[in-house]
């Protein structure tokens, strides 16, 4: 008996360490987004202190066009779309619209100045490290994006290898405009109610100021016309309920 007591004691303790090294992490709403250039491959880490990535992400495109995400681990970040096909494109630009690009983004856990750590399974919340590249630019909005887009324009400062990396606050005020159903604004953070769309009509908000669980909100940009004139709309509505978003974004629109 005292045989087996030996040989078991030092399994248990090995699973209660090695349980205690991996504890299950907590979903959180994290602190932003970063938004993925996918021109280049991305390595992913587990730790910071590991010179070999655990995985390497990449990118490919099929024969229709649409981009592919290679990867040993299973992916289901923030958001992640293959873009338009050949043929889809063709057709939204004759429409006057655009070829939608392929998109990637994480939700954004922690940063510091070498690595983002970021969710890329937001279903099993598998996270990874990716190290901050010495070559690439890391952007705070879109527009610095954008400004430095040309390589040949006078003033930018053009880098192929860029990044974003937006706090909840930068991306809920840049985007087009948010909604929510049955939406109750408050004149403060748990104030009183300054008013309910009770009728579920679409109203198109701009986000003008984010404190904790709470955003400001007022009348979308050029959309005034769609929220009734003798009312003010503007006031404060929680943009989550802990890691989980209550409101609907919509981050371009193209009309």
């Amino acid at each position: 008996m005292s045989k087996y007591l030996v040989i078991l004691l030092p399994v248990v303790l090995c699973m209660i360490h090695c349980g205690a090294r991996t504890p299950v992490q907590p979903k959180a709403i994290g602190i932003g987004l970063l938004t993925m250039n996918t021109d280049f491959e991305i390595p992913l880490y587990k730790q910071e202190v590991d010179s070999v990535p655990f995985d390497v992400l990449r990118f490919k495109m099929n024969k229709s066009g649409v981009m592919k995400f290679v990867s040993d681990i299973k992916l289901k970040p923030y958001r992640m779309t293959g873009g338009d096909s050949f043929a889809e494109g063709e057709r939204n630009i004759n429409m006057g619209l655009i070829r939608f690009a392929p998109e990637l983004k994480f939700r954004v856990i922690d940063t510091t100045a070498t690595s983002f750590k970021v969710v890329t399974n937001e279903e099993t919340w598998e996270i990874m490290l990716i190290k901050r590249d010495a070559t690439a630019v890391y952007y705070s909005t879109e527009r610095e994006l954008s400004d430095n887009s040309c390589s040949n324009c006078a003033g930018s400062k053009y880098n192929p290898r860029w990044y974003i990396y937006e706090t909840w606050e930068r991306y809920l005020k840049r985007v087009e405009f948010i909604t929510r159903e049955n939406v109750v604004v408050y004149d403060q953070p748990n104030g009183k109610v300054a008013f309910e769309n009770k009728e579920n009509i679409f109203l198109p908000f701009r986000v003008m100021e984010l404190k904790g669980e709470w955003i400001r909100l007022g009348k979308g940009f050029g959309r005034e016309s769609e929220f009734d004139s003798l009312i003010n709309a503007e006031g404060w509505i929680k943009w989550r309920e802990g890691p989980v978003l209550s409101i609907d974004i919509t981050e371009h629109t193209y009309e």
